[in-house]
């Protein structure tokens, strides 16, 4: 019978059930459990795969935390197999930040800024570290940064007007607590129309606040880095948002057509006009140039080029090495892909007459940025004292042999080992396969066979193409043939989301890494504006008292500038007031004469305090000393002969 509890069914259902416990060990409610458990977790790994906003995946990754018990790991503050990861040494720090802030001990403070701030304290910056959840790592090493946060905070705001701590002393110690602890800066690769995904990197960094000041392009990156490094930070929404629908059209104009690129390559030598990516360029940024762009922004825009002789190295462009070469035409040069488009010069405006000239008057010519420079990390180290990097990889030809097991992935099959690093044997052959290819190549050089070519080919393959923090959007098949297309709408929307889907990821990570700088740099800005301002603040309010007893003085009876108590005597010049003009700024202030004392005529109903007020005037400083003729001039020798001449005579 198949009817009732005891039927043929729920008899093999209950074998079945007896026998998988057995099996297991668990009741047949907890095997329902784990099953649903599972079916959440492949659910919620397709959200994070597929979500459209930083919200979503946040939400999914949580949630995917906490059921695979990635939560109680990160409470676990043992040791573990981490390589350099010290969490003593974390703790100790942490609690001398928490005492010093406690006690409100100013000096404390101060040092434990100076001397004990580490971007990888006590191992903390260690990969494997967030390769065991999604959002987050250790608590104890959030804790940490949270506290250095706070006491820099809380040193800013101990250096207020009323207070003993001196904002230019407390300004002192920040700068070399900045300069000790570094900087970082955000590196966007080569990669052609790929380079777009970059937009979706700076879309998220800048929402989250982790945006570094000091931003470097190269061949596409460098049209991102331009772009962004003119606007200031009001106006990057707005960019964000008009960006994908803006003139992107660099390889043709509108009535090109395949056969054009075709003859201009054979008669020519280049695929597509370089006067479409001037005008592009020219439209979204005008001929701004580097110094310009950092008199307005603060942002540092480093564009790479490489030389086009093998004889020369490649040249870094910001605001230091080339103040004022035009923004414009050094993207240009660092998307000059040989074949692609033909040589573009450096040009340059004059500062005094605006006049555009080029930047070498002999025939040097500058190639893409990203043949001998896509990430110029030692060029920027030296400049700016950075010494961690940010890099957003999209090459086409490199990232596919680049190791990408930073972070955690979610696993195929939930409750299964998932791979996390790439196997020994896969590494070794892509090394000794470069290693065979680039001996091949310098044997070839050596023989005289296209030298230059095959240089800048080694150049290529010998480049460092990751950063301490490396972020890869996703490079999709499908889009290969549009590597040398202008970019459409879709094209920039669906290339910005995937720029997006690969950092989110690594936030946490950049948070870690980048918080403690931020805050050093936002403490920065505000002391030296309260140290700069001080003074000003004092004469403001000696102005404004000085303004109230005027009025006040005006409405009793008219009012003289005196040195002395008034008299019956003439004022001599020396006693008449003066208009004296502040060497900090550009009022005017109306003082007397050295301790000019303002006494009106009435002052009968006034106060001691309201009767006198002293304007002390600005220091005028010691005049400097005229020059003298130098004792080996040539008219004072040829003085002296033609005395010595007199004389004899």
């Amino acid at each position: 019978q198949s009817h009732g509890p005891f039927g043929l069914v729920g008899l093999v259902r209950y074998a079945g059930n007896r026998l998988l416990s057995l099996r297991d060990g668990r009741a047949e409610s907890e095997r329902e459990t784990k099953r649903s458990t599972e079916e959440r977790m492949k659910l919620l790994a397709i959200r994070m795969q597929n979500a459209g906003t930083l919200q979503e995946w946040t939400a999914a990754a949580t949630e995917l935390d906490k059921l695979e018990g990635n939560d109680q790991w990160k409470l676990d503050e043992s040791t573990g197999d981490y390589g350099d990861y010290h969490p003593e040494l974390i703790r100790t720090r942490l609690a001398e930040l928490d005492e010093a802030r406690t006690n409100l001990d100013i000096e404390s403070m101060v040092y434990l800024i100076r001397t004990h701030l580490s971007r990888d304290l006590g191992g903390m910056g260690n990969m494997d570290l967030y390769r065991h959840s999604y959002i987050g790592t250790k608590t104890l090493v959030e804790r940490y940064v949270s506290s250095a946060i706070q006491t820099i905070e809380l040193l800013v705001s101990s250096s207020t007007y009323e207070t003993e701590v001196e904002p230019k002393d407390l300004l002192e110690d920040m700068l070399y607590a900045r300069q000790s602890f570094g900087r970082s800066a955000l590196l966007l690769s080569g990669g052609a129309t790929f380079g777009m995904s970059h937009i979706g990197v700076l879309k998220t960094l800048y929402e989250a606040k982790l945006l570094p000041r000091i931003i470097s392009g190269a061949s596409a990156g460098s049209i991102v880095c331009a772009v962004l490094c003119t606007r200031t930070d009001e106006e990057i929404p707005a960019l964000i948002e008009s960006f994908p629908n803006g003139d992107l059209g660099v390889f043709q104009g509108q009535n090109e057509s395949w056969p054009q690129h075709l003859r201009s390559l054979l008669t020519q030598g280049n695929w597509s006009d370089i006067a479409n990516l001037k005008r592009v360029m020219r439209g979204w940024i005008g001929d701004i140039t580097f110094q310009e762009a950092y008199n307005r922004t603060r942002r540092v825009c480093n564009i790479s080029v490489s030389s086009a002789s093998m004889f020369e190295l490649p040249r870094l462009l910001n605001y230091i090495t080339a103040p004022n070469v035009m923004m414009w035409s050094a993207v240009t040069a660092s998307c000059t892909v040989p074949l692609v488009f033909q040589v573009s010069p450096l040009m340059t405006k004059d500062p005094v007459t605006g006049e555009y000239i080029p930047w070498n008057l002999t025939p040097h010519e500058y190639i893409d940025g990203s043949v001998d420079g896509d990430l110029p990390m030692t060029r920027l180290a030296d400049l700016f004292n950075i010494n961690h990097f940010i890099v957003s990889q999209v090459n086409p030809h490199i990232v596919p042999f680049l190791n990408k097991d930073d972070q955690l992935y979610p696993a195929a099959t939930p409750g299964k080992p998932r791979p996390t690093r790439r196997t020994d044997w896969f590494s070794s052959a892509t090394s000794l396969v470069m290693d065979e290819g680039l001996h091949r190549l310098q044997t070839l050089a050596d023989m005289g066979l296209l030298p230059n070519l095959i240089t800048k080919l080694r150049s290529i393959l010998m480049q460092e193409y990751l950063g301490d923090i490396t972020i890869f959007p996703a490079i999709s098949i499908r889009d290969a043939h549009l590597v040398l297309s202008n970019p459409t709408a879709d094209f920039m929307m669906r290339n910005c989301l995937l720029g997006e889907r690969a950092t989110w990821p690594k936030l946490s990570r950049i948070r870690d890494r980048l918080a403690i700088e931020v805050a050093l740099d936002q403490a920065v800005h505000t002391l030296r504006a309260r140290a700069v301002f001080t003074k000003s603040q004092e004469d403001l309010r000696r102005s404004v008292h000085a303004h109230a007893y005027w009025m006040s003085a005006s409405s009793m009876g008219p009012v003289q500038w005196v040195t002395q108590p008034p008299s019956s005597g003439a004022i001599t010049p020396e006693e008449r007031p003066i208009w004296r003009r502040r060497g900090s700024a550009g009022t005017v202030q109306h003082v007397a004469t050295r301790h000019g004392k303002l006494f009106p005529e009435s002052e009968e109903d006034d106060s001691e305090e309201e009767r006198v007020l002293e304007l002390r005037p600005n220091r005028l400083g010691v005049a400097k000393p005229q020059l003298k003729r130098g004792s080996k001039s040539y008219d004072h020798i040829r003085g002296r002969q033609q005395a010595d001449e007199s004389s004899s005579d």
